[in-house]
């Protein structure tokens, strides 16, 4: 099975579909810290197709097409970025705060049934009304599951 030390993305890949896609990206990025690792544009100069990275995820960017492409009528979503650290859940919200960024829930600790060992996270809401949250919970699956 590929991995990310082989340069292969995870086998699940979120697509995001914008009305502007380099407004989106320039958000992601500022705002969220992912890194663009390449877009292709449309000679209109809209965004075809973009990869952005998280940690050894990728995300997939464009605009949203006409309405006769299926690729028209996707959102908005709801993505969750892992960290590891709390801290690093606290320095993304400050980053997005000082951004001026639709917070939709400040950084807090969250302690549900689905996770019951607790996660530190943040919500917020892009410009184009996806959901975003970044925070500690990070699934486990055991080679069994997988």
């Amino acid at each position: 099975m590929p991995n990310v030390d082989d340069g292969v993305a995870p086998p699940l890949i979120p697509a995001v579909a914008y009305a502007d896609a380099l407004a989106a990206i320039r958000w992601l990025t500022g705002v969220l810290g992912l890194r663009v690792v390449r877009t292709f544009e449309m000679p209109d100069g809209t965004i075809a197709h973009a990869e952005l990275a998280w940690r050894e995820s990728i995300v997939f960017v464009h605009t949203r097409p006409p309405r006769e492409n299926p690729w028209s009528v996707v959102g908005p979503a709801s993505i969750a970025l892992g960290v590891d650290d709390p801290a690093v859940v606290d320095r993304h919200y400050e980053r997005a705060v000082a951004a001026g960024a639709d917070i939709v829930r400040p950084a807090y600790d969250s302690r549900t049934p689905a996770f019951p060992e607790g996660s530190r996270q943040f919500d917020v809401r892009d410009p184009e009304g996806n959901l975003w949250t970044v925070g500690t919970y990070r699934p486990r699956m055991t080679a069994a599951r997988r």
